[in-house]
């Protein structure tokens, strides 16, 4: 796929231009399966041959500020990531889906929501709820599903469950052996995702993380296995008991290390380094055990380390864990490092809402309304600013009656 660089709006402009509509790649740096569609599905040259013809195709990080990517996700009511978006050439939304998936499936979704073909799910999917539910229809079902789940760009969580149930039948009715080829390793990074290590099938994946590599892509299997990490050592920080290091230390020993490796090369700033998942959860171990000591101690050091170059996001991540020690001493560094946070960026809706409670709970409510009213003044009527309301009134702390 070839994506036009400029500004959204030039993006619109060059679709006015050449008669086309625009289709618009809304992720984030961190999403696992807008990283295999950028990875695996968008170099292809089917899908550039199908998606260069009929769009200006664009990508936007949702998180970057410098292309407006928070105002224009927030504008299209993105929920999710990986979401497309079909737009016509001022910008009205035509259509959307979400959802990683194969190139085949990408462009077939694409075609049906162009009105070029007709979607053959209800064929497969009346096979299956008639009863016959052989591994090869059950296999054909679920994986027809994530096409027919990604269309209309709202994901219904129940029909996903319902989906992972026949999946977990599915799987656990096979011989795993009998799953390392291309679709079955599509339907377990589409249907496993997020299910933490200790997990048999995650095992076997973790096993033959090769041979699963041969019939997948690097892209797909580095982060289903390294996805299954974070969220088992996410699990076992919130316990205090240290036990996350575990997970960790099996990141340098192979076949695992081949997927940071991977992933480090891809990005060296990935959220899934293995170093920057320590740090992580290394704080949400003290807090847990409720070490307030050496949660003070943790956070004066790496701010220390930091230096100038702490930003207000730590100050800020600082102050948030501070907050629940009941110690006077703690409380007031929270309030110090909240306040640190709010004058390197007060625009930040969460970094105000921690500054306010901060206020609150030392008990200067004047100065916490002030703040609170002159982030209302600053907000204005565009999509973000009314996400931002939104967010700061289902967090923030109300003001003493």
């Amino acid at each position: 796929m070839e994506f036009f660089h400029g500004s959204f709006d030039d993006a619109l402009a060059q679709a006015r231009e050449q008669g086309k509509r625009v289709f618009l790649d809304v992720y984030t740096t961190w999403c696992g399966p807008c990283i295999v569609m950028q990875e695996t599905v968008f170099p292809l040259p089917e899908v550039g041959e199908y998606f260069n013809a009929r769009f200006v195709n664009y990508k936007l990080d949702a998180e970057d500020e410098s292309i407006m990517g928070p105002e224009i996700a927030a504008r299209y009511g993105v929920k999710g990531y990986p979401t497309y978006l079909i737009l016509d050439s001022e910008g009205a939304e035509i259509g959307r889906a979400t959802s990683g998936m194969s190139g085949d499936q990408f462009i077939a979704l694409f075609s049906q929501m162009l009105g070029e073909t007709e979607s053959q799910f209800a064929t497969v999917k009346a096979r299956f709820d008639a009863g016959d539910q052989s591994p090869e229809v059950v296999q054909e079902y679920l994986d027809a599903a994530i096409v027919d789940q990604s269309m209309g760009g709202d994901f219904d969580f129940q029909r996903f469950i319902e989906l992972k149930k026949v999946a977990g039948d599915y799987f656990a009715s096979r011989e795993y052996s009998d799953l390392i080829n291309e679709t079955d390793a599509r339907l377990i990074a589409a249907y496993w995702d997020k299910t933490p290590r200790g997990d048999a099938l995650v095992e076997f994946v973790i096993d033959n993380y090769d041979e699963f590599v041969s019939v997948s892509s690097e892209a797909a299997m580095s982060q289903f296995v390294l996805g299954a990490t974070w969220y088992a050592g996410l699990a076992a920080a919130q316990l205090g008991d240290g036990s996350y290091g575990a997970f960790l230390d099996d990141l340098a020993e192979e076949p695992l290390s081949k997927a940071v490796a991977y992933d480090l090369g891809r990005d060296p700033e990935s959220v899934l380094d293995p170093e920057r998942m320590r740090g992580r959860f290394q704080m949400m171990d003290l807090v847990a055990s409720e070490d307030w000591g050496a949660v003070a101690s943790e956070w004066e050091r790496r701010i220390a380390a930091e230096g100038t170059m702490a930003s207000a996001r730590t100050y800020n991540a600082a102050a948030r864990d501070l907050a629940g020690s009941p110690e006077a001493a703690h409380q007031v560094l929270a309030l110090e490092y909240s306040s640190k946070a709010y004058e390197l960026d007060g625009s930040d809706v969460m970094i105000v809402t921690v500054y306010v409670g901060q206020l609150r709970q030392s008990g200067q409510d004047g100065l916490a309304q002030q703040v609170t009213d002159d982030f209302r003044a600053s907000l204005g009527d565009s999509a973000e600013d009314q996400r931002k309301l939104e967010l700061f009134d289902r967090l923030s702390p109300p003001p003493p009656e």
